[in-house]
């Protein structure tokens, strides 16, 4: 095989490699199985503020946090990490079929093993009491390394509740280069090689 002809062959494979990787490493995952179907409506009196915590076990990548929008009682959106002070989340993406309207993190972000996420959602003025935007945790997904601390409403934690849902991904994923970039790369490896291959011939 001539250098042209294994450059070409260097370029198609790593063009198709490049195209596989990041849809692998790029892969998401929400922790909770939740819908607004099975939502539900609970009554804590005056407590107009409700959290859930969700402690990661191992080093992850926080993509986005789902906050519940069902209905039309919750208006205020919130994070924190450990006993940090509360995000406030301004914008959040359109409501999805699952009830959770999204903030997404760009990037990720890079969450330690042992840190906890707390997320905060408020409602507005409740009629009798009580509070929308409330979901019955139907199963929790077992690959991600997340437990559920429940959800709090200045109480004792319910694990049946939640208020939101959180999508994460493996960290190291999202270091995965682009397809121009990989196969860029290879190129310029290969038409290296070359000119070392066309310098030893002429030495000779």
């Amino acid at each position: 095989m001539n250098f042209s002809s294994m450059r070409s062959a260097i370029v198609i494979a790593s063009v198709i490699v490049g195209s596989i990787i990041p849809s692998q490493a790029f892969a998401q995952t929400d922790f909770l199985t939740s819908s607004a179907s099975v939502g539900e409506r609970y009554n804590w009196g005056d407590n107009t503020v409700v959290t859930s915590t969700y402690n990661f076990t191992s080093s992850m990548i926080l993509n986005s946090i789902g906050f519940a929008t069902v209905g039309t009682q919750n208006v205020a959106f919130s994070y924190a990490f450990g006993d940090g002070a509360y995000t406030t989340v301004s914008t959040l993406g359109t409501q999805d079929v699952n009830g959770f309207s999204w903030y997404d993190f760009g990037a990720g972000e890079v969450i330690q093993s042992g840190t906890s996420l707390k997320v905060r959602t408020q409602r507005a003025n409740p009629t009798g009491g009580y509070a929308a935007g409330i979901y019955t945790v139907t199963g929790q997904n077992a690959a991600v390394n997340v437990s559920y601390g429940g959800l709090n409403d200045g109480g004792s934690s319910n694990l049946t509740l939640t208020n939101s849902n959180i999508r994460v991904s493996n960290p190291g994923s999202n270091v995965a280069p682009e397809p121009g970039s990989f196969a860029l790369a290879l190129t310029g490896g290969a038409a290296l090689i070359g000119v070392c291959i066309r310098r030893r011939r002429n030495a000779a």
